[in-house]
């Protein structure tokens, strides 16, 4: 209950970013958060960040629809980090429901789920990875991507239900668990028009905890 309690604080905090992230909503965007057409960008991978000491860290991804399930759509997102093709499998949920009222306050009831979103392993894209991580993050390889997936509390930060076969973006804040210690909270955004997944941290002091919970420690 108090876990539980303390997501619902925290949502309190994701409204201003929700409002923003609607408000830029868009059928037409010509460009993406790293400044690459959505043309191009479909016939060539992006780097994984333009700015490898910005605080808080953007990641960047293309997204490819791979498969659906009954509830789910499946994508692999990719992208380069130096040479290598870096990325992960990601899973997101067809029924996400919104979790900011028509008040603009958030909705503690309907917000919160785990799981709406999911990280699972690509092998060695998966890997390099987690290797261009520690070398942003300036920290020693902690082991592959665990094998497990992983299924972080999510937020939707949206004032309408997630449709995935609109050409949309659609706002959320993640919060990832690791075994000992406080949750790396970040921010993504699944853009179903440029066809990109992006990761923000809320600030670099999320770093350790985010790496813990990608590698399952």
């Amino acid at each position: 209950m108090k876990k539980i309690l303390s997501y619902c604080l925290l949502a309190s905090t994701v409204v201003g970013f929700a409002a923003c992230g609607n408000a830029n909503k868009s059928e037409g965007s010509s460009a993406d958060s790293t400044g690459t057409s959505a043309s191009s960008s479909a016939s060539s991978l992006n780097q994984l960040t333009n700015d490898p000491k910005g605080t808080p860290l953007h990641f960047y991804f293309n997204m490819n629809e791979v498969g659906q399930t009954d509830s789910s759509v499946v994508y692999d997102a990719k992208s380069l980090y130096n040479n290598d093709t870096v990325g992960f499998k990601l899973e997101v949920l067809k029924n996400i429901e919104a979790g900011i009222t028509a008040q603009n306050t958030p909705d503690n009831d309907k917000g919160f789920r785990v799981g709406s979103l999911r990280i699972s392993s690509l092998g060695p894209v998966s890997d390099n990875f987690m290797k261009a991580v520690g070398d942003l993050y300036g920290m020693q390889a902690g082991g592959p991507m665990t094998d497990k997936a992983i299924s972080p509390m999510v937020f939707s930060s949206n004032n309408e239900p997630v449709d995935l076969s609109k050409s949309k973006s659609y706002n959320f804040k993640l919060f990832f668990e690791q075994a000992n210690g406080e949750r790396a909270e970040f921010f993504a955004v699944v853009d179903n028009y440029k066809k990109s997944f992006e990761l923000t941290e809320k600030d670099s002091t999320f770093r350790s905890a985010f790496f813990n919970a990608l590698t399952g420690k």
